[in-house]
């Protein structure tokens, strides 16, 4: 199993649209290295989900329910695409700051890839993650 960090717009696409509607297809990557990721995970893979925006943070934990497929919202190019489902929501959210000034996760891409929408995360920083929100699964 692998570990992911998946980044949404709240006010597109947030923790809450995500548990009301259960399986989601995850689409409209536009970054090569974000879609590369995309085409790494396997159904069972575990990913946070993360809001960026006015209160950037880890919010829950998902689950990567299918193989990458080719994105039906693209009309152009090669992208990818995943579904997902629900697993747990944070009990408190892991903040942006957190994450920067905290060994281990600050080396995160998130931290200094701000651009980067899909990216691994290793044992050791998912476990850290969920330690910091007080989260278990």
């Amino acid at each position: 199993m692998a570990y992911w960090l998946m980044k949404t717009n709240p006010e597109l696409f947030s923790w809450e649209m995500l548990e009301n509607g259960g399986k989601t297809r995850w689409d409209g990557v536009r970054n090569y290295q974000a879609r590369n990721n995309l085409r790494e995970m396997k159904p069972g893979d575990l990913a946070f989900m993360y809001h960026h925006g006015p209160e950037p943070g880890v919010v829950g934990i998902m689950k990567i329910v299918s193989e990458s497929y080719d994105d039906p919202t693209s009309s152009e190019g090669n992208w990818s695409v995943v579904d997902v489902e629900p697993i747990k929501k944070f009990e408190r959210p892991v903040s942006l700051d957190e994450i920067r000034y905290t060994p281990v996760i600050c080396i995160l891409p998130l931290v200094n890839q701000p651009k980067l929408s899909v990216m691994p995360v290793s044992q050791d920083q998912w476990d850290l993650m969920l330690k910091i929100g007080k989260t278990s699964i």
